[in-house]
């Protein structure tokens, strides 16, 4: 295929594979199933959505951002997720070019975004995707030819799952019989549990260490909105970290070889 020709392909498969992500993870959020309804539909007024409302990004253009019946908002996250999900897919085209590894890391993008979207509404990971999804990554591992950060081999994705489940699942335990309270869900540890599987063990701590970098500072203005509503406890506000897993994890696929080049060099320097 023309490379030219294979990045709008890209970029479309992603704002496609972005409006299913926000779809999904909205009804598994709220009615625990994607397909029922069969049909999009509005959540405000329950309006069955047509072909040119459901364009991906497009659908939310031409109606200026509201239901063209009830005229209630769109949430954001719906052009955002697809924005998101289209910026991914040409990353991973340039990255990978077109073929399996191409289209493993757009699928583990789109799991990634769902898990993201979900963890959002519910403070919940749900197993019935992150761990099956453990194991397509395994099984990806073990089948999938080397190419950049894709395809290490069984026993690097044995290690990277031990790693990251089992690292996560240690903290989360100590945690718990120190302070006597739960600082972090298993919903996590499972997620890290798929990601060591797809990624590795190297991607464990790169990935956390990303991750506790992007919440940061999200979680000092959420403290201190909260403070200012007078809600939560200061700065131990709520915060899903799951989405920051999941960008830190998006980001090392993509960027592996180069965040680990960096990484040493901060460390060495």
């Amino acid at each position: 295929m023309d490379l030219p020709l294979f990045e709008p392909l890209a970029a479309a498969l992603g704002l496609i594979l972005g409006s299913f992500a926000t779809c999904a993870g909205h009804r598994l959020a709220h009615e625990g199933s994607v397909m029922s309804p069969a049909r999009s539909f509005c959540p405000a007024c329950g309006h069955t959505l047509s072909w040119r409302e459901n364009i991906p990004l497009l659908g939310w253009l031409f109606q200026g951002g509201r239901c063209r019946f009830c005229k209630a908002a769109i949430p954001l996250r719906y052009p955002l997720s697809e924005l998101l999900s289209a910026g991914f897919a040409l990353a991973a085209a340039a990255v990978f070019g077109p073929g399996w590894h191409f289209l493993v890391a757009v699928g583990f993008g789109t799991l990634l975004l769902v898990l993201s979207l979900i963890d959002l509404e519910t403070f919940l990971l749900p197993d019935v995707l992150t761990l099956p999804g453990a194991v397509a990554a395994l099984l990806v591992s073990t089948l999938l030819p080397r190419a950049h950060t894709l395809g290490i081999g069984w026993q690097s994705a044995l290690w990277g799952a031990l790693a990251g489940g089992g690292g996560l699942w240690f903290i989360a335990w100590a945690y718990r019989r120190i302070r006597g309270e739960d600082g972090m869900g298993l919903g996590d540890a499972k997620l890290m549990l798929l990601v060591g599987a797809l990624l590795g063990p190297v991607a464990v701590p790169l990935t956390l260490f990303a991750g506790a970098v992007l919440a940061l500072p999200v979680g000092v203005v959420a403290a201190r909105s909260a403070a200012r509503r007078g809600e939560g406890e200061g700065l131990r506000t709520a915060l899903p970290f799951g989405p920051f897993l999941c960008a830190g994890a998006a980001a090392y696929l993509l960027l592996g070889p180069q965040f680990l080049r960096w990484w040493l060099g901060a460390a060495l320097a």
